[in-house]
């Protein structure tokens, strides 16, 4: 099961987002990959150690509105293909 995490800033490292979702999902990620760092598209898919049913969707809406250096990020579960990444 995959989560998505949008809406980071154009400043942050990708070491600043790895570390900080990893921080932020603690056991739960199994893997953080991100896209277009560096860009007003950059997302990160995180792969999660879960396959329940809901379980993502529960970890989107505790991370939904957290803050990466002062940007609210937005996070889904998986409603997307991993190479069609949700819309910003």
């Amino acid at each position: 099961m995959n989560l998505f995490v949008r809406n980071i800033a154009e400043s942050c490292s990708e070491q600043e987002v790895r570390e900080f979702l990893e921080h932020e999902l603690g056991h739960y990620a199994k893997s953080v990959t991100i896209h277009e760092i560096g860009t007003p598209n950059a997302y990160a898919t995180v792969e999660l150690k879960t396959d329940g049913p809901y379980v993502g969707e529960v970890i989107a809406r505790q991370l939904q509105g957290k803050h990466l250096r002062g940007i609210p990020l937005e996070a889904s579960s998986e409603l997307f293909d991993e190479e069609d990444p949700p819309p910003r």
